[in-house]
């Protein structure tokens, strides 16, 4: 009787390869038919497993020839993370071949295969935060809804998984193929979305904000396919996340504008996953650019405020930073815009120091306490925010004149900064909280300017690591941008950042609640 017990508690071979907790259901696991990967069972003896090589990489060879070790995935992986500076993610398996693409069906058809057999995989951690709706493995019965939509949500799956694809086996020129690609299928969804534009209404439909949406997430996310092109075309390092961010970013909110107002849309429930892709990626896109050019309006500023009471119930929700935390993120770009509008003056130092006061009594304790699970993870993750949002509070307002420089708030900020890197060294190996460090990370790397070199070291070290995890090139942009602040020998916040970066770490949107008919 033990023993058949001991035979139900066994973890299939795939599940302990990923260190997930297995059904342990017969004759397969239902996570892996859940992911589309063949389940390789229970058996006592470990299955071989088969490796991609890129193409070139092996030839072939007679029985004379030399024996070649090849590592096992484990050792694979840890050679990857103890060489990271110089081989980022080489060696990674990429879940799909390496044949040219040669029609939409094949492309879409790898694009899942990808996406179940990798991003999905590095999505699943999330889920010990907490059961989480946008995350999921995509079924047949996405892929068969996924046929009524058009080209610009049907093929942002492809661009995605291409792309990601490209961070994670590395900057190659042998890789150049994927980067061509990744900007056919590009102009593809560009053509299409003009195609509805002038088509009557249907530029405001659901459909057509979710594909302007998706094109906003492939431009900042992943604009690595144009540093592989780059790369092969004039051989010069070219760094800097996309440009378009902000067009796309006005031209999603003229379409809410057209709609009626983000406080219309937000009664649909639908839209949730958009939205707030939206809030994130425009509230903290304006922390990271010069005061003079944060897009905001009065009107705007309201309109958030609204959003984050609607959602502030949600369990993922605003990049995973705290609710009244990014209230006054918000309002911190709010004042910064209006002091380099107008002259600086008396009032805006007073609703400085109550911002700062009001981030530094915060506690995270009842946020974290709403949260379905992991209750130590999500303390944690809301003590990151509070002490990066701090830090930027007064490197931020010291830049735009409204903070003074003074011995007070410097002790403040380097206190702040000792907890927030001893937090993250403890964080960063989390698999479920490693994806919203960037910008705790990024706001930690602006005070690192003021000459601390073994915590620019591990900012460094981080965001290489970060845009391998994630399978995007967005941390790489955010350390060129730091490497190139540090030196200048500069310390102002508006200093770091000469123009608009948007630093966005995610990569899709949830569109399973969308009809072709919306």
């Amino acid at each position: 009787m033990s023993d058949v017990v001991a035979d139900r508690k066994r973890h299939c071979w795939e599940c302990r390869r990923r260190c997930l907790v297995c059904d342990s259901a017969q004759p397969d696991c239902k996570r892996c038919v859940a992911s589309g990967t063949i389940c390789p069972g229970y058996g006592d003896i470990k299955p071989a497993r088969l490796r991609w090589l890129d193409i070139g990489r092996v030839k072939s060879r007679n029985k004379r020839s030399k024996r070649t070790v090849v590592a096992t995935d484990e050792e694979s992986t840890k050679a990857r993370h103890q060489n990271h500076a110089i081989k980022p993610c080489e060696g990674q398996v990429t879940g799909i071949s390496r044949h040219r693409m040669k029609t939409d069906l094949c492309a879409l058809s790898e694009a899942v295969g990808y996406f179940n057999g990798c991003i999905y995989y590095d999505l699943v951690p999330m889920e010990q935060l907490g059961s989480n709706p946008f995350v999921y493995a995509i079924s047949e019965r996405h892929i068969k809804a996924g046929t009524m939509f058009p080209d610009y949500l049907r093929l942002t799956l492809v661009c995605t998984t291409l792309s990601h694809r490209i961070n994670r086996l590395g900057l190659d020129p042998n890789h150049g193929a994927l980067a061509q690609a990744f900007y056919q299928y590009r102009g593809v969804i560009i053509r299409s979305l003009r195609e509805d534009a002038s088509d009557g209404g249907r530029h405001i439909s659901d459909v057509f904000i979710a594909g302007v949406v998706m094109l906003l997430l492939i431009d900042v996310s992943h604009d690595i396919a144009r540093f592989v092109m780059a790369t092969l075309i004039i051989r010069q390092v070219q760094h800097g996340a996309s440009s378009n961010w902000r067009c796309h970013l006005e031209a999603i909110q003229r379409l809410i504008t057209l709609r009626g107002g983000i406080k219309i849309l937000a009664k649909s429930k639908r839209l949730d996953s958009l939205l707030l892709c939206f809030l994130g990626v425009s509230v903290l896109g304006n922390t990271t650019c010069p005061a003079h050019d944060i897009a905001m309006t009065d009107n705007h500023v309201k309109e958030l405020e609204y959003m984050i009471r609607h959602y502030q119930g949600a369990t993922f929700s605003f990049q995973m930073c705290p609710p009244p935390l990014f209230a006054e993120i918000i309002r911190m770009n709010s004042l910064r815009m209006r002091a380099a509008e107008r002259q600086v003056s008396g009032e805006f130092s007073i609703e400085a120091y109550e911002i700062l006061a009001r981030i530094e009594e915060y506690s995270p304790t009842q946020w974290a306490s709403s949260k379905p699970a992991a209750i130590n993870n999500w303390l944690t993750l809301g003590a990151i925010y509070k002490l990066a949002a701090a830090i930027y509070c007064i490197l931020s307002l010291q830049s735009s004149s409204v903070l003074p420089r003074n011995l007070s708030l410097r002790n403040r900020c380097v206190t702040h900064t000792q907890q927030l890197k001893s937090l993250l060294e403890s964080t960063v190996a989390n698999l479920s909280l490693k994806r919203f460090l960037l910008w705790p990370l990024i706001v930690l790397g602006v005070e690192a300017s003021r000459g601390d070199l073994a915590l620019k070291i591990f900012i460094e070290k981080q965001l290489a690591e970060l845009s391998c995890h994630l399978g995007s090139y967005v941390p790489l942009a955010a350390k060129s941008v730091l490497e190139r602040f540090w030196a200048l020998g500069e310390t102002d916040w508006d200093a770091c950042f000469d123009k608009p970066y948007a630093f966005a770490t995610q990569i899709a949107v949830d569109l399973s609640r969308i009809s072709p008919n919306d």
